[in-house]
């Protein structure tokens, strides 16, 4: 498996959430934005700790997650809107997520994901994290 860094994506500061995921050229609905690789913490979904807790995703994305993960690449630094322009989908065979956008994407635009509904908000995180 070979993973090429993007280059229609860079890390900015973020007006909105400290730093965030910029587009530097066009990115048309559909269109795969990152791939990242996954990390497995060692921890299951529901295991209670503040390790990495505002990075961590469950693998796979979905709602019957086996473990949880985090991200190489910029996949740990997409913010959180309600409206995003972006997902994320579990990539099985590479043990990856591949971030997609939902709508087109325009050179300097900040990219976003939602994180989810209030069960995210319920494990410990207050605010959405920033640096």
């Amino acid at each position: 498996m070979k993973i090429y860094p993007s280059l229609k994506i860079y890390l900015d500061k973020s007006p909105i959430h400290g730093l965030g995921v910029f587009a530097s050229q066009p990115i048309k609905e559909g269109e795969i934005i990152e791939v990242c690789p996954v990390v497995d913490l060692g921890m299951s979904p529901n295991e209670p700790s503040t390790i990495l807790i505002h990075y961590r995703f469950n693998w796979p994305q979905g709602i019957n997650p086996e473990k949880q993960v985090v991200t190489v690449g910029f996949g740990m630094m997409y913010n959180h809107s309600n409206t995003p322009n972006a997902s994320w989908r579990s990539n099985f065979e590479n043990t990856s997520f591949e971030f997609y956008a939902v709508k087109d994407i325009n050179p300097g635009d900040e990219i976003f994901v939602w994180y989810g509904d209030e069960n995210y908000w319920s494990d410990g995180r207050q605010t959405t994290v920033v640096i």
